[in-house]
């Protein structure tokens, strides 16, 4: 699985670093759903400025959204990345 994803948005490029071996299924269910256009179009639905962005949601909520296993993924928690 590769290391970094490269999130194209119309403010400019994100470069994501993907932890495949803290978390996963996380990371590699993003990745097959990128692979796949799932993320295309869709809006960053919550913005705090020097803190987070979140998108991913089709439908611009937060409240949706898909997973390659058929059921929602967890949080994976790794506790050295926890700051």
């Amino acid at each position: 699985m590769e290391n970094n994803v490269l999130l194209k948005t119309s403010a400019g490029d994100i470069d994501i670093e993907l932890w495949s071996k803290e978390a996963p299924e996380a990371c590699r269910n993003f990745t097959q759903l990128c692979m796949e256009g799932y993320y295309d179009g869709t809006v960053f639905h919550r913005v705090v400025p020097e803190f987070i962005v979140q998108g991913g949601d089709p439908t611009g909520t937060g409240t949706g959204g898909e997973s390659i296993y058929g059921f929602k993924v967890g949080p994976d928690f790794c506790e050295e990345l926890v700051i």
